[in-house]
């Protein structure tokens, strides 16, 4: 798992958003990842920049909430799941 977190957190670097700390979240049947990024780095940051960003990551396919949860004064906090289903669209193979 260190290695998944270690290729988010310096993936996201490298395109520009800082990252505190990425953390692999135990015990869960789906792969939960919390996100750290300090606020005062990331004054334009928008969960869809870190959802697009994390997908080219080639790491897999990330779901992301609309919106970042703020548990401290200093620190924005985003869980993702790693290996998200898509879906496709109703009636897409219907013909």
């Amino acid at each position: 798992m260190d290695e998944i977190e270690s290729r988010i957190r310096s993936g996201l670097r490298g395109l520009g958003i800082p990252v505190h700390s990425v953390y692999i979240l135990p015990g869960s049947e789906k792969e939960r990842v919390l996100i750290a990024f300090k606020s005062e780095d990331n004054l334009k940051l928008t969960t869809a920049k870190v959802q697009t960003a994390l997908n080219s990551l080639g790491v897999g396919e990330f779901s992301v909430p609309t919106n970042f949860e703020r548990l401290s004064a200093s620190f924005l906090h985003l869980e993702v799941v790693l290996g998200a289903r898509m879906e496709g669209r109703v009636g897409q193979d219907a013909e």
